[in-house]
């Protein structure tokens, strides 16, 4: 997958996009990609990096809400 950012700062600025994007609570992300409200949190205040599993789990549901919207013509003339 996609390699870990460096900078916790980016990470965490991820995480944030990523939940207000899905209109997800750190519960339910942390359900989602496999830790603990607690570890997102962390995540996100930038105390900790995710684990190279966790960050797997988080980029594929970021493709997932990423993916533009496929929008059908409404006039089929």
């Amino acid at each position: 997958m996609d390699t870990r950012p460096w900078k916790k700062r980016e990470i965490a600025s991820r995480f944030r996009a990523l939940r207000r994007k899905a209109l997800f609570t750190q519960r339910r992300l942390g359900e989602i990609i496999g830790i603990c409200r607690q570890s997102v949190n962390e995540i996100e205040r930038r105390h900790v990096k995710p684990h190279e599993g966790t960050w797997d789990e988080f980029c594929e549901l970021e493709a997932k809400y990423n993916r533009p919207s496929v929008i059908l013509p409404t006039n089929w003339e």
